[in-house]
């Protein structure tokens, strides 16, 4: 730095920027760098360069105003020119008759035309009121006088007994369908009541179930299953069930429902059966 014999330092600002003193540099800015303007981004908020503030450059929106008064009408303009003609409209409704005008004269008779095609026929007329009732015609021949009182008779000329009624009842309730069907015998009453009967010839038969202590008198016994031809049975009332042999031979049934019976045979006094055959009655209902 130069010497000054000078007490009075010379401060300035330099042309780039910096505080001289005395013409020395002192390398110290006499104004500070420009700051960031802060600006409004596209979502409405403050923006400082880059960084969003989160802060709404707008404040809430107020409520409506009052609704200001009219202002005055303004005048009236020019009349536009006349546009062309519309399309025409549909036709209106055709309006009341009016009254009927006087008769004129009467005309020449014309020529008599052709016979037109004959009308429908009308409606049949009312009944007329009835006749005075003629006179009492002359008795016929007798009829059939020969009865049977019973049901047997088929020459001609004869008529039941009304006696024969209740006869012919009782034997409609009675009357019977019978088929076979897998060895089973069976009637269908028309009451609705059903039959079957059933015989197995089982011959000598080797009893090869076990002991049941207190149900079978003695020896092992035999079980058998029965089954009824299907829809037969709607309903079972009564199984009877029995067996012939040589020997002192028991049995009883075991289980049933509507398809089948489940039977067992035991003998008190062999292991073995000797002719043995199966009979079965079961009756219930089909209808």
């Amino acid at each position: 730095m130069e010497e000054t014999t000078s007490f009075i330092p010379e401060i300035y600002i330099g042309e780039n920027g910096n505080w001289y003193i005395n013409g020395y540099d002192t390398g110290v800015k006499a104004r500070g760098d420009d700051g960031i303007t802060p600006h409004i981004g596209a979502n409405g908020n403050w923006y400082i360069g880059e960084s969003d503030t989160l802060v709404p450059a707008r404040g809430p929106k107020g409520d409506k105003g009052d609704k200001g008064e009219t202002g005055p009408a303004g005048p009236q303009g020019q009349t536009g020119a006349t546009g062309p003609q519309g399309m025409t409209g549909p036709q209106g409704l055709t309006g009341a008759q009016g009254p009927t005008g006087a008769t004129g004269p009467q005309g020449a008779t014309g020529p008599k035309g052709d016979t037109g095609a004959s009308g429908a026929q009308g409606p049949q007329g009312l009944q007329g009121i009835q006749g005075p009732k003629g006179e009492k015609g002359d008795q016929g021949p007798a009829g059939p006088v020969n009865i049977a009182n019973n049901l047997e008779t088929t020459e001609e000329g004869y008529a039941l007994d009304a006696r024969q009624g209740e006869a012919i009842k009782e034997l409609l309730k009675q009357n019977a369908i019978y088929e076979t069907i897998n060895g089973w015998n069976i009637y269908k009453y028309a009451s609705g009541k059903v039959e079957a009967y059933y015989t197995d010839p089982r011959g000598d038969v080797a009893l090869t179930g076990l002991r049941a202590a207190g149900v079978y008198s003695h020896n092992d016994y035999i079980g058998r299953t029965y089954t009824f031809p299907k829809n037969i049975f709607t309903k079972i009332h009564f199984i009877d069930v029995n067996v012939h042999s040589t020997g002192y031979t028991q049995c009883q049934v075991a289980s049933s429902d509507i398809n089948k019976v489940i039977i067992r045979v035991w003998s008190s006094y062999s292991t073995t059966v000797s002719g043995l055959k199966v009979l079965l009655k079961v009756s219930g209902r089909w209808k």
